[in-house]
């Protein structure tokens, strides 16, 4: 293959990636992932839907180990919890590049994520619990840190929440037809101060606590043993973005909604004035009225 085509074949996979996402993901994980789909692109054998099933494979695996509850036990759980993600990264990328998309695989990714967070925390609560009888309490950390994760996805479902200000408004423009204009690319020249932290938001290393924020937590707390700090970490965070995250969109949305009916506006606002100048050059008719 000349270095023409590898590059062009490898620029495609690249842009079959999920942007923007956390800085996580973009420098950890995706430079494995991406290589992965590059390296079976043309293997019609591997599937989105079997990186799907080999993630939820690995992971299921890692937190079986986790069970043990012993330090070396740990951290090869770890390694496989990892390179399970970096599989459940590479299956929504083989599926863009492939252009392989069914309802089933969309169904399968989410099941299997759920599968996964349960699976992951109740396998550290078991077994870091069998060597410390005395931490009962991280069984109710485990239980709040569960039912985050799930909140969080929940949020991610929901239509407001995932709107991201590509929805088109409809205007006329100078000739009176109808064109279709993007309210982000409106709101582009706005410099107001929500507009700043957002840019800076972007740098924060847990900006929304998604998925890939979540497994790079997992490799930094459980590299270092702490299976009790991350749970409670976990719990804390997440309903923090419980918090955050829905007050942050709801702002955003409101911004498009009212970006958008300045722009609607606009169009009837010049029809007025060019109406009030006609007006003012020729009388206007005024409908006959009738008296009793």
């Amino acid at each position: 293959m000349s270095s023409r085509a590898w590059t062009s074949d490898w620029e495609h996979v690249r842009a079959c990636a999920k942007r923007p996402t956390d800085i996580w993901t973009e420098y950890v994980y995706y430079p494995f992932s991406l290589r992965l789909v590059y390296a079976i692109r043309r293997c019609s054998a591997i599937t989105p839907n079997v990186l799907t099933l080999a993630a939820l494979a690995l992971a299921l695996a890692g937190a079986g180990v986790w069970l043990v509850g012993t330090r070396p036990a740990l951290t090869a759980g770890l390694v496989l919890v990892q390179v399970s993600y970096v599989l459940d990264c590479a299956d929504g990328q083989l599926a863009r590049y492939r252009q392989q998309f069914s309802p089933i695989g969309g169904w399968l990714d989410q099941v299997a994520d759920r599968v996964k967070e349960f699976a992951l925390y109740f396998c550290l609560a078991w077994g870091y619990t069998r060597g410390h009888p005395d931490a009962v309490g991280l069984w109710k950390w485990t239980v709040c840190a569960v039912f985050v994760l799930y909140m969080l996805e929940y949020l991610g479902q929901i239509a407001m929440f995932r709107e991201r200000g590509r929805a088109p408004v409809r205007l006329l423009n100078e000739t009176g037809v109808p064109v279709e204009v993007e309210p982000a690319a409106s709101q582009a020249t706005v410099a107001d101060t929500f507009t700043r932290l957002r840019r800076w938001r972007a740098l924060i290393p847990f900006r929304g606590f998604i998925i890939g924020e979540q497994y790079f937590t997992l490799l930094v707390f459980l590299a270092f043993g702490a299976v009790y700090s991350l749970v409670v970490f976990v719990t804390l965070l997440g309903t923090l973005m419980l918090v955050y995250r829905p007050l942050v969109e709801a702002v955003k949305f409101l911004r498009r909604r009212q970006a958008g009916a300045r722009l609607s506006n606009k169009p009837t606002a010049q029809a007025a004035e060019a109406e009030v100048d006609t007006c003012s050059s020729n009388p206007c008719a005024k409908p006959n009225s009738q008296e009793g």
